[in-house]
């Protein structure tokens, strides 16, 4: 247990890093998603040419999965965090935001899929 007074300017100061490390580490789950995607996509278009027809759709499409893999935990982290947070006073991005752009690359990486499969 901690001495500390949850008064202390430095309680808050910590609370805002914490959010801040958080909304940091939302988007690096994004932009590792969307790095998934265009890799299994680029891979799916420009080596066509070099590997056989099936290989080349199963490798894509794990990329793809990886990448709805990483948007989903994208949300899930940021529910998470802003569960044990709740009572944070640094203001967090709006949860439909963080959501929204997480369920609309979902959503692309769902479609990419739909599409490599039927290629």
């Amino acid at each position: 247990m901690s001495n500390v007074d949850p008064d202390d300017p430095r309680v808050r100061l910590a609370e805002d890093r914490t959010v801040l490390a958080a909304e940091r580490t939302y988007a690096a789950w994004l932009r590792t998603g969307l790095a998934f995607l265009i890799v299994g996509l680029a891979a799916q278009r420009f080596l066509s040419e070099v590997l056989p027809g099936w290989p080349l759709r199963i490798m894509a499409l794990a990329l793809v999965a990886c990448a709805f893999g990483c948007f989903c935990a994208a949300a899930w982290r940021d529910h998470a965090v802003r569960r044990s947070l709740a009572s944070a006073p640094m203001r967090m991005m709006p949860r439909a935001l963080t959501l929204g752009i997480a369920l609309l690359l979902s959503a692309v990486a769902s479609l990419a899929a739909v599409t490599l499969w039927q290629v």
